[in-house]
């Protein structure tokens, strides 16, 4: 797993003359992460490109993740 501090530092890296600190960095780093969970969370579907779709079955529960992956994933399921 990758540790928070690895996208921290990767941000200010890439725009070192925008983000000065990791104060900020971290900022930047913590919304970019909440967006995904707000958005289960209001019942919208979370796609990640290339690996699939998140979200959550309310019918099953409120804590009911489900995943649909990609046709290239189901694919490398089946061969």
């Amino acid at each position: 797993m990758i540790d928070k501090n690895t996208y921290v530092h990767a941000l200010m890296d890439a725009l070192p003359d925008v983000i000065k600190d990791e104060d900020l960095a971290l900022q930047v780093v913590d919304v970019v992460f909440s967006v995904p969970a707000r958005a289960l969370e209001n019942g919208n579907e979370v796609e990640l490109p290339g690996l699939g779709a998140l979200s959550i079955d309310r019918r099953r529960g409120a804590g009911c993740l489900t995943y649909l992956p990609e046709g290239a994933h189901i694919q490398c399921m089946v061969h």
